[in-house]
C-alpha cells in the first residue's frame, strides 16, 4: 500500500509538470521493475479516474500484446519485433507502463524531460549531423515591392504607410493607424520560410499566428465594407470584433472563411490535400471559393475538412491538437508517417526522402517543438521506420 500511494504521488507530480528529475528516475525505475503487474495496474487504475480527457478505448488484451512485441524488440535490437501498423508509441524503451501513460496524454513531458542518451542521426561519413528546431522570424514585402527580414531587425517603427505606423517589438509586428490615411490602399504580406514561424496585430487589432511555411496579405487600413486578408499555409487568428466591417479569410484555390469576432485555427498548406478550419471560439461560415451563396456555419469545437469539391463537419473535434504548434507543441493523435515527416519538413527545413517500401505507420502522442530533430528521430526509432540524415538536411526514411 506504502509504494502504490508513492507511485500516486508521482503520477500527480508528474501530470502536473511539477516532478523533480529524483521523482522522474523513481518513477522509471518503478515503470521498468514492475513486478506481475502491479506497477501497471495502479497505473491503469490511476488514470482511468485522473486522465484530462476522453481518450481512444483501451484495450487491455491489445496493449499486453504490444508489451510483449516492445520489450522484445528492445531486448533483440540486431532483430527488432515490427510494431503493429496502426499505432507506435515514443516510449518503447521504458516498456509498456509507459507506453499506457502516453495513451492517456501525460507521457509526452516524461519523454521530453526524462529520456535515456541517445547517438544523434550520422551520414554516411559517421560525422555527427543534427539540425535545431525552428525560431521566430519573417519577411515582411511592403506595397512597393521592397523587402525586411524581421528575424535581424531592431524593435521600434521600421516603417510607416497609408497613415498607419507599422513596429516591430519583441518577435511580433504590430500596425497602428495614426491617422485615417489618404490615397490608394496598399497591401503588405508577411512571409514565414521553413523553420519559421511569427505574430502580427493588423490595423484593425486581430492577432495573427503564422505557422512555418506561411503567407498572409493584408491591406495596411482597412476600409470599406469588410475587412478581407488572403492568406495560405496554417495560422491561427484571434479577430477584433467589428460587426459593421465583418473579417474574411481567403485561402486561394481553398476556402473562404467569414467571421465577425472569433478565434479559430487554418490549415490550408498547398501541399496537402485537404484544408481544415477549426472553430476555438465565436462562429465562422465556410464555403468553397465562388460559393458566395452557400457555406457551413461552424460551432466551437466543430472543425471542418475541406477538399477539392467537398466539405464536412466534425463535431467535437481535437482542438488541443489543432492548435498545438501554437503552443509550442506537435500533437501526432492519429497522424500518419507522411503527414508527420511533412510536419518535421516544415519545422526544421527539411527534404524528406522516402527509400524502399516504407510503411504507412500511424502515430499518438505529443512532443515539443523545441526539440532538436536528432531527439525527435530517437524518439521514433523503434517505430519500425529507420531514418539516416545527410548533409544538405536530407533526411532519408526507410523501413
Amino acid at each position: 500500500m506504502e509504494q502504490n500511494a508513492r507511485l500516486t504521488y508521482l503520477l500527480e507530480q508528474l501530470t502536473a509538470h511539477t516532478a523533480t528529475d529524483e521523482e522522474l528516475d523513481e518513477l522509471a525505475a518503478m515503470v521498468d521493475g514492475d513486478v506481475p503487474g502491479a506497477t501497471i495496474d495502479v497505473v491503469e487504475s490511476w488514470l482511468e479516474t485522473n486522465r484530462p480527457q476522453p481518450q481512444p478505448a483501451y484495450d487491455h488484451a491489445h496493449w499486453m500484446e504490444v508489451a510483449g512485441q516492445i520489450l522484445e524488440a528492445d531486448k533483440l535490437r540486431e532483430d527488432p519485433v515490427a510494431a503493429p501498423e496502426h499505432r507506435v508509441h515514443y516510449l518503447h524503451r521504458w516498456g509498456w507502463a509507459a507506453a499506457v501513460i502516453l495513451l492517456f496524454a501525460t507521457g509526452a513531458w516524461f519523454f521530453n524531460h526524462y529520456r535515456k542518451p541517445q547517438q544523434p542521426p550520422t551520414a554516411n561519413t559517421g560525422s555527427p549531423l543534427d539540425v535545431s528546431p525552428g525560431r521566430n522570424g519573417a519577411v515582411l514585402t511592403l506595397a512597393d515591392g521592397s523587402q525586411m527580414v524581421l528575424d535581424s531587425a531592431g524593435n521600434g517603427i521600421i516603417t510607416r504607410q497609408n497613415g498607419t505606423a507599422v513596429t516591430l517589438d519583441n518577435n511580433a509586428l504590430q500596425y497602428t493607424p495614426e491617422d485615417d490615411g489618404t490615397g490608394e490602399v496598399k497591401y503588405n504580406t508577411i512571409t514565414t520560410a521553413r523553420g519559421r514561424q511569427f505574430k502580427v496585430r493588423l490595423p484593425d487589432g486581430t492577432l495573427v499566428w503564422l505557422n512555418a511555411a506561411s503567407s498572409l496579405r493584408f491591406p495596411v487600413a482597412f476600409k470599406g465594407k469588410e475587412r478581407v486578408v488572403s492568406f495560405t499555409g496554417e495560422a491561427y487568428f484571434e479577430v477584433a470584433k467589428n460587426a459593421l466591417q465583418p473579417f474574411r479569410v481567403q485561402v486561394p484555390g481553398k476556402i473562404d472563411i467569414d467571421v465577425l469576432g472569433t478565434a479559430f485555427n487554418v490549415n490550408a498548406y498547398t501541399n496537402e490535400n485537404n484544408s481544415y478550419a477549426t472553430l476555438v471560439e465565436g462562429a465562422v461560415r465556410v464555403s468553397l471559393p465562388g460559393n458566395t451563396g452557400g457555406g457551413v456555419v461552424l460551432k466551437p469545437g466543430d472543425q471542418l475538412l475541406a477538399g477539392l469539391e467537398r466539405m464536412e463537419v466534425i463535431h467535437n473535434a481535437n482542438v488541443d491538437k489543432a492548435i498545438a504548434w501554437k503552443n509550442g507543441l506537435f500533437n501526432f493523435e492519429g497522424v500518419g508517417l507522411r503527414e508527420m515527416m511533412r510536419q518535421l519538413e516544415r519545422w526544421y527545413d527539411l527534404e524528406v526522402v522516402y527509400e524502399g517500401n516504407v510503411p504507412e505507420i500511424q502515430f499518438f502522442g505529443e512532443m515539443s517543438r523545441s526539440l532538436k530533430l536528432s531527439d525527435v528521430l530517437a524518439g521514433l526509432e523503434n517505430a519500425d521506420v529507420h531514418f539516416r540524415l545527410e548533409a544538405g538536411r536530407k533526411l532519408i526514411v526507410m523501413p
